[in-house]
């Protein structure tokens, strides 16, 4: 069995989960010669799961990732005009964790090495993408043709600051360490009418550049609270195929809870 890095290691993953993660929204009902907009707001509850480089297993569960964050900012644009469709996305988060560590050695009367770690991470995650409408039966039902790209800017940082014996005689270390991904993408979403005021939203994409591979599938169930907004809960998975320094592989997946406003 893989043994799981601690948090201070796998808390530099993170921030890969929030790429392409906007949430699908009910078709516009307007006609084609004018603009339709929408502004959506989410929250993605995932887990995190992957393998490091070395094969250690990464394992963070939304609750851990919740208690360490500092703030985070997650918002979508969609712009329709008859069958073209545009899509923006702009997540930042900040995470910050520390540890006390004191170590023993294991015989012999040696002296202990406390150590207090700082980690921070902060990141931006812009997607950008262009669509085209394949199907539309003008009662609810859509298909969407996706294409774009995603990009990601991660900066983590880490502070170890030991004291020998003595706590008032302190050796720190600092390490920071930025990277940037981006990948080209391509794929569908849509819309299943089920009825006047429910509808599944659903969606798919696979894409590369910078990473060997990734892909995302999503479903879910989705409610028109009113003739301005809807209410979508869906289940996504995302992974990454990364040829990247420290990770080999990483994936992403739990409930997002979204609110999606038209205009």
């Amino acid at each position: 069995m893989k043994n799981r890095i601690p948090f201070y290691c796998s808390v530099m993953a993170v921030a890969f989960f929030f790429a392409f993660s906007q949430p699908a929204v009910a078709q516009s009902e307007s006609g084609d010669d004018g603009w339709d907009h929408s502004l959506a707001v989410y929250l993605w509850g995932s887990s995190v799961s992957g393998t490091t480089a070395s094969g250690t297993g990464i394992d963070v569960d939304f609750d851990t990732i919740f208690d360490k964050l500092e703030f985070a900012f997650m918002g979508s644009y969609q712009g329709r005009k008859g069958r073209w469709v545009m899509l923006t996305d702009v997540i930042y988060i900040d995470l910050a964790a520390d540890q006390q560590i004191n170590l023993v050695p294991p015989v012999g009367p040696g002296t202990g090495v406390n150590a207090d770690i700082e980690v921070g991470l902060k990141s931006w995650v812009v997607h950008a993408a262009g669509g085209y409408n394949l199907y539309d039966d003008r009662e609810g039902t859509t298909t969407d043709l996706v294409f774009g790209a995603r990009y990601l800017d991660m900066d983590t940082s880490l502070m170890l600051d030991l004291s020998v014996g003595n706590p008032d005689i302190n050796r720190p270390v600092s390490v920071s360490k930025s990277g940037k991904v981006l990948d080209a993408i391509v794929g569908a979403r849509g819309v299943i009418s089920l009825g006047d005021r429910w509808f599944a939203p659903w969606g798919a994409n696979i894409g590369a550049g910078d990473s060997d591979l990734t892909w995302q599938a999503m479903a879910g169930i989705g409610f028109k609270a009113a003739s301005w907004a809807d209410i979508a809960l869906t289940y996504r998975y995302l992974k990454w195929e990364l040829d990247q320094e420290g990770i080999a592989d990483i994936a992403f997946s739990g409930p997002l809870l979204g609110v999606v406003f038209r205009f």
